[in-house]
């Protein structure tokens, strides 16, 4: 997506390590465009991304991926991609009891449901 970028970090997907951790924080502007070049980028370099959208939907970032030449449904489905929802997902621990453990339980009080 951005060639001047990953010169800028020196990677390429070719190149990119597996077991990194990259984390976005953007303060004063808006850096969302760094989150679908990033989510993309790993994607094509085969890497497994576990991803927590905390502001947009899936089907957000799958038509975006879509756009960049990934298919976030299709990495999703190869096991290369967990998708969490972290606000759909908030709402479920706090509201709706759950009958298996859950990635985001530590929302709900003492990490019970409900």
């Amino acid at each position: 997506m951005f060639v001047e970028l990953n010169n800028l970090l020196n990677t390429t997907p070719d190149t990119a390590e597996q077991g990194k951790l990259t984390l976005l924080c953007d303060a004063k502007t808006d850096g969302s465009f760094l989150v679908h070049h990033f989510l993309s980028f790993y994607l094509k370099a085969n890497c497994k991304v576990c991803f927590v959208a905390l502001i947009q939907s899936f089907s957000h970032y799958s038509i975006v991926g879509q756009k960049l030449g990934v298919s976030l449904t299709m990495a999703r489905e190869r096991g290369q991609l967990v998708f969490l929802e972290g606000l759909k997902s908030a709402v479920d621990i706090v509201f709706q009891a759950q009958k298996e453990p859950h990635p985001l339980q530590f929302l709900s009080r003492d990490g019970v449901s409900p």
